[in-house]
């Protein structure tokens, strides 16, 4: 293993037996970005952001929130530019705020990306029935949250899911062939959607053009969820061959690839459905496509299998981003350090990569209730949110406090970037709290969060606060991933 260490940097050549492959390009890690950004939810949402702020309100909120998610991911990208390393947040929140939070910001992230799994094991099922691909329902088990659990439904996702881990077990290799292949897909129905409604949609249904700012507010705060995903790219760094200057462009290009995206498809929803239509459609990308094509069921097709897509691409992204997060935390030896071992052949995370299977499996057996999938994605907002704060609040200290160190990529007004990133993500965690006057988390979501909470605090106490393991030997562990 090589080492340079000077003021301004350190670089470092790992030992081949603890070293992640160097195999992702650029359009690599920008497709597993975009992809996990992007899933399957815009052919529903899509009628709800046109029609609660108004049309020209939901682009308003987007642009809003692309703005604001913009900030974040400036932060992102100046520190994966400085430490391109497995489990960026760790990383970097270890450089600035220290050993605690390191721990604290990968227990955040790392619980995000495992509840994107769960999700996607869980709303499988309903997709598909959704898209016109309906399943068998066929042993009949229990029933939880007012929803039927069958047999057929747990044997379909965790196959699914078995495939995303086996994918990604393979190596990084193979799940890049796909995310690429199919995130091109979906970027092209989606050019297909907006134009098609453009051209054969009337400007009238985007009436109106917007409603009220308490529309606008309403749909700005389901935008950070619907962007979150961006932080992908810094997981995965560590394993690109490409300059670090470009990967802190790339979280910010992600940023706004998924953010356009979204505002493109608002503009096609408006102008292909009327306001009923977009207020009342269960799924109504694929009932407006249907209606301007007079029947047809290609065109709707086409669009159904790309929206199964997405939901695809984000489910891989997820299984890479994930598994290099516990990777990083056994690397660090915040959690057993078998979570970094690499397969002999393929030098890929496989035990991380099976924890992440085995776990999410549980989400198949939770049935498919909307409750329980809300309850999930609320919590799971709130902790990526609570791990973008120690990112940015890192990003502002490192700035003070090692003002050398070396940035391929730095922020303009990088001062004023933290400051606005810092008062937007204080804002948004407000909202989750029981002082929100439009809510916030509810009781048994509380409850959940608290018992999730008191685990990461076990897992603290027990490996870090106790730990006979120094900052040191941890910094060393994470830098420079030797024994």
């Amino acid at each position: 293993m090589k080492i340079e260490k000077n003021d301004a940097r350190v670089t470092v050549v790992s030992n081949q037996s603890t070293q992640l492959k160097k195999v992702l390009s650029k359009w690599d890690l920008l497709t597993i970005g975009v992809g996990a950004v992007i899933g399957w939810s815009w052919v529903i949402y899509a009628g709800v952001w046109s029609t609660i702020p108004g049309s020209l309100g939901g682009v308003i909120a987007f642009l809003i929130g692309g703005i604001l998610c913009s900030f974040v991911g400036l932060a992102y990208a100046e520190l994966a530019s400085s430490m391109p390393r497995a489990g960026g947040d760790i990383v970097y929140t270890f450089k600035g705020l220290g050993d605690k939070w390191a721990f604290i910001a990968g227990a955040c992230v790392g619980y995000g990306f495992l509840t994107l799994i769960i999700v996607e094991t869980i709303m499988l099922p309903i997709i598909l029935n959704a898209l016109g691909f309906p399943l068998p329902k066929i042993g009949e088990l229990y029933t939880i949250g007012g929803e039927k659990v069958y047999a057929s439904y747990i044997i379909i996702s965790l196959l699914v899911n078995f495939f995303f881990a086996y994918l990604n077990m393979k190596g990084v290799e193979f799940s890049k062939v796909f995310q690429t292949i199919t995130v091109a897909v979906l970027l092209f129905a989606a050019v297909f959607y907006v134009v098609v409604g453009v051209s054969f949609g009337d400007v009238s249904n985007a009436k109106p053009l917007v409603t009220s700012l308490s529309g606008i507010s309403l749909t700005l705060l389901m935008v950070p969820g619907f962007l979150s995903g961006f932080n992908v790219v810094a997981q995965a760094a560590e394993e690109t061959n490409i300059k670090p200057k470009l990967i802190g462009r790339l979280v910010v290009i992600t940023v706004w690839a998924s953010a356009l995206f979204y505002i493109l498809i608002i503009i096609g929803t408006a102008f292909s459905a009327s306001e009923g239509t977009r207020q009342t459609a269960q799924i109504v990308v694929l009932e407006s496509l249907e209606h301007l094509f007079n029947g047809s069921q290609m065109a709707k097709g086409f669009v159904a299998i790309a929206a199964l897509i997405g939901m695809l691409t984000s489910w891989n992204a997820a299984y890479l981003a994930g598994s290099r997060v516990l990777f990083a935390l056994g690397r660090a030896k915040y959690i057993p350090k078998s979570f970094s071992e690499l397969h002999s052949t393929n030098k890929t995370p496989s035990k991380s990569i099976v924890f992440l299977f085995l776990l999410s499996s549980l989400g198949a057996f939770l049935g498919t209730s909307q409750m329980i999938f809300t309850n999930i994605v609320n919590i799971s907002g709130f902790m990526m949110v609570c791990s973008w704060l120690l990112v940015v609040i890192t990003f502002m200290v490192l700035r003070k406090r090692e003002p050398n160190l070396e940035r391929p990529y730095r922020v303009k007004y990088g001062k004023a970037v933290g400051i606005l990133a810092i008062v937007s993500l204080t804002f948004f965690l407000f909202l989750y709290t029981p002082l929100n006057p439009l809510g916030g988390l509810s009781v048994p979501e509380l409850i959940v969060l608290a018992v999730i909470i008191l685990t990461i605090l076990v897992i603290y106490f027990k490996n870090v606060h106790n730990s006979k393991i120094g900052k040191a030997e941890r910094e060393r562990l994470l830098f420079f991933d030797s024994e």
